[in-house]
């Protein structure tokens, strides 16, 4: 850990510091309020709401999410899934039924939802404010954070930038890392990102739908892979792996080109587009997700393929398990060792979802086509932990 004297710094105590207020960190703030705890989150950035593009959240974060209490409110603002097509060069090759609808929501909406709850719970998130350093003891752990405000440099009067005022020193029991790919808490940890994969790179465009579906399309052509994504407010999104041309500029005539090439019929195109983009994805994992009284969750300590929203969704998930784990360590139930054994079962779970140091096992009935695309299929699916399992048996299909 980084060590850092703070003499002359303003220093306040929390028992859980939640660093990141993406949707993975206000899961893991809240979930902490619920249990009683005093908590801190931070964001490095001015939030503010514009158009937020969609995610996707799976049967088992639904379930988070009702625990919550914001079934009612999120559930409205989605839309919901209950199946995935998967094809094959073109052919249908089979329909899998999740455990429970999955749900895809504007990510913005999906925030200021989780924010509303931080709010009745009296949880202040502090924007913009980074954490610098960290320094960690066998009681507790000091962040030293910075606040940041909008100054006027001079003249033109709109020419200004965000500048540090004011330095101060949180002394927590526990941190939560969930700040992204670029985490500062994992630097701080020392801890690296190793390539579990090739870098994949992708066409992603949303636009209103032309032909509705109550499924995702998810295919496989020449070894890419596609998706089809109903999106709330009758839109959608599509999805194409790339293998050359990086730098193209997706429009409407690479869109119908696209679904030409890797669809058995013909499809027909929205009149414009809402956004698109070519974006990489790299497959890694932090190897450790964290020790002692820090620990990381999300894209903080994995990403993978943008299809199936796995890295957000796990990070959901690893949130409560360690907000639980770090509650009963404050309690005096356990021991900040038994932290280790939690996030261990997280790392099994992402080789399984990145086919890493495991063993994949095709049934009798299994399909023809799945021993080929058993690795990119996997993470592409719309489930976790148990509900995976659930899907992949459909296909006759086991992870060991």
């Amino acid at each position: 850990m980084t060590s850092h004297r703070h003499a002359q710094a303003e220093l306040e105590e929390t028992q859980i510091l939640v660093v990141g207020a993406g949707p993975v960190g206000l899961v893991a703030g809240l979930w902490a309020a619920k249990r009683g705890l005093h908590v801190t989150v931070l964001e490095q950035n001015f939030r503010g709401y514009a158009r937020g593009y969609a995610t996707l959240l799976h049967p088992g974060s639904l379930r988070l999410l009702s625990e919550l209490g914001l079934s009612k409110k999120i559930v409205p603002a989605g839309r919901p899934v209950e199946r995935v097509h998967i094809s094959v060069d073109g052919k249908s090759g089979a329909r899998v039924d999740l455990p429970l609808p999955a749900l895809t929501i504007a990510q913005s909406t999906l925030e200021e939802i989780l924010l509303q709850a931080l709010r009745a719970e009296r949880v202040e998130l502090r924007s913009p404010c980074e954490a610098t350093s960290i320094s960690e003891h066998p009681e507790y752990v000091d962040v030293a954070v910075t606040r940041r405000e909008l100054v006027t440099l001079g003249s033109p009067a709109h020419y200004s930038e965000w500048e540090p005022v004011k330095s101060s020193v949180i002394r927590a029991s526990f941190v939560i890392g969930a700040d992204g790919y670029d985490s500062s808490v994992r630097g701080a940890l020392g801890s690296t990102l190793f390539e579990a994969g090739p870098t994949e790179t992708f066409a992603m465009f949303e636009g209103p739908e032309v032909e509705p579906r109550a499924e995702i399309e998810l295919g496989f052509s020449g070894g890419l892979g596609n998706l089809q994504l109903p999106l709330p407010g009758q839109r959608c999104r599509w999805g194409f792996q790339l293998a050359s041309d990086f730098s193209l500029t997706p429009d409407l005539e690479h869109l119908a080109g696209f679904l030409r090439e890797r669809r058995a019929t013909a499809q027909a195109l929205p009149e414009r587009l809402d956004w698109s983009t070519v974006t990489h994805f790299e497959r890694r994992l932090t190897r450790p997700f964290g020790r002692g009284r820090v620990w990381l969750a999300g894209d903080a300590a994995h990403i993978t393929s943008p299809f199936g929203g796995q890295s957000m969704n796990s990070g959901l998930v690893e949130a409560e398990s360690l907000v639980d784990g770090m509650a009963d360590c404050i309690g005096g139930r356990r021991e900040v060792e038994s932290l280790e054994r939690i996030s261990a079962a997280h790392v099994r779970e992402w080789h399984k979802l990145l086919g890493f140091n495991v063993r994949f096992e095709l049934g009798s009935a299994a399909p023809s086509w799945l021993a080929d695309h058993a690795r990119a299929l996997v993470p592409a699916l719309p489930v976790t932990g148990r509900d995976l399992q659930l899907v992949l048996s459909q296909l006759g299909l086991v992870i060991h």
